[in-house]
């Protein structure tokens, strides 16, 4: 599939703080203060923005943000860093209304994927995927990828390993915390038994043509290059699948001891057995993928390929002068070695569990990751003006573009209206539901008859949503 729709869910954490650092408000209360102004737009904690978006309260009292379907993985960027600007926006509304009520009382959102106490909540990738392809086979060839893509987009982060014979074996650097929290290859699962590819038939779209790869082993990542290899690097691994050509031969002989041992080893290098009684890398596997992709990449995709091979020289050489100002877990790497040399301290001191959290915090004044950006030590790959248009308007080039004039013509003229991803109706008597099966769908009669009825029922503007 030369042009694949994808799209990113994000789970964000949620804490109330008083100024002193205890819990002021529990996170259902906390949440409810969050989404006040969601609910009075939509009457509901759910709902879908001008934007073609879905902003909604996860199970768990988790803010979740779900990009447009995007065609353009710098497109799914900017949507992605749009919910996090519109996020930012919400806490900071319910911070004033909670200091005007003269609470000691803040709200912080964490797009991360662990909190402190060792909860994980999640970042989901979507591809598109056809249904006439062998979905069973698919993952025989994309898990080993996936389990060593860690070394290249993985968010970074401190684990302690615990203790043996009475001696605490302290805390180390790895490439993913998410690592830690994966249980099965494959399942239907999500939580429980949370699984690095879901099976989930929900292919939102013609499930006669398509099926919807449902990845959910990604970390969430604040640099926007890692973010975009994470999305880039996975639909050219995936077109090879598609192609029928011969594939490296990878599979490994236990995805999930490897994924924890490859998010443990700094070098890339430790052997991870294989399914054959051999014996592979992390970087092997990683290298191996580039290579093979390299002649289905388009004249546009050899950046992509450039970097993806800067990510593992990084690895390979120990050199992460370049690695270090562009992707999240070799950032963090440096902070919290300079951090904790500067105070003297190892990786398990809590200052550095702190300076995790603060790192993907997403209030301007409080991120430690835009504090990098603005000092040059972190990546701003995208202009403002793309990330704030993203806020407002959804993709021109899929389905979302009619699912964006709906929504937002329903809000201008004051039209209550349903939509979901592939539905569009007026919530009235006699209203017959639009239906958008096709992702990549961006003109249909249907649809331009239902915005003419908006227009003629009228009504004054709304108030802007939160964006």
């Amino acid at each position: 599939m030369k042009r694949r729709v994808g799209g990113l869910e994000t789970e964000f954490g949620l804490v109330c703080v008083r100024s002193d650092g205890s819990r002021a408000l529990e996170p259902e209360a906390a949440a409810r203060e969050l989404f006040r102004p969601v609910v009075a737009m939509g009457r509901s904690s759910n709902v879908f923005l001008p934007n073609a978006a879905r902003l909604y309260l996860d199970v768990g009292s988790h803010p979740e943000y779900a990009t447009a379907e995007c065609d353009d993985w710098w497109e799914l960027v900017a949507q992605d860093r749009a919910g996090e600007r519109i996020f930012a926006d919400l806490a900071a509304q319910a911070n004033q209304r909670l200091a005007a009520d003269g609470q000691d009382a803040r709200i912080h959102l964490l797009k991360n994927n662990v909190d402190s106490a060792g909860d994980a909540f999640g970042s989901h990738e979507n591809y598109l995927v056809d249904r006439r392809g062998e979905f069973t086979r698919l993952p025989r060839f994309l898990l080993p990828f996936l389990v060593t893509r860690q070394i290249v987009t993985g968010a970074g982060g401190v684990v302690r390993d615990g203790s043996a014979d009475g001696i605490d074996k302290g805390a180390r650097f790895v490439f993913s915390r998410r690592s830690d929290h994966m249980w099965e290859a494959v399942s239907s699962a999500t939580t429980r038994t949370r699984p690095i590819i879901n099976t989930r038939d929900e292919p939102h779209g013609d499930p006669t043509r398509f099926r919807r790869l449902h990845v959910i082993v990604g970390d969430s990542t604040m640099s926007e290059v890692s973010t975009h290899l994470r999305f880039a690097t996975t639909d050219l691994v995936l077109r090879a699948i598609e192609s029928g050509r011969a594939l490296p031969q990878l599979a490994l002989h236990d995805d999930i001891s490897a994924i924890r041992a490859v998010a443990r080893d700094p070098s890339g290098a430790a052997p991870i057995p294989t399914a054959d009684g051999g014996a592979t890398t992390a970087l092997d596997v990683q290298q191996q993928w580039l290579d093979h992709v390299t002649d289905l990449a388009d004249e546009s995709e050899q950046e992509v390929l450039e970097t993806w091979q800067k990510a593992l020289d990084a690895v390979r050489t120990g050199d992460r002068s370049w690695a270090a100002t562009h992707l999240d877990w070799a950032i963090k790497e440096r902070l919290f070695t300079q951090v904790a040399e500067r105070r003297g301290v190892d990786l398990a001191d809590p200052a550095i569990e702190r300076l995790d959290l603060a790192y993907h915090d997403i209030d301007p004044a409080h991120s430690v990751f835009q504090a990098l950006q603005r000092r040059g030590l972190a990546p701003s790959a995208l202009p403002e003006q793309r990330i704030a248009q993203a806020r407002t308007t959804a993709p021109t080039t899929t389905r979302a573009h009619l699912r964006g004039q709906v929504v937002t013509a329903a809000q201008e003229h004051r039209v209550d209206h349903v939509v979901d991803w592939t539905t569009l109706r007026l919530t009235r008597p006699g209203a017959m539901p639009v239906q958008v099966l096709d992702p990549f769908a961006t003109s249909l009669p249907e649809v331009d008859a239902l915005l003419a009825e908006i227009r003629a029922l009228g009504g004054a503007a709304t108030p802007a949503p939160p964006a």
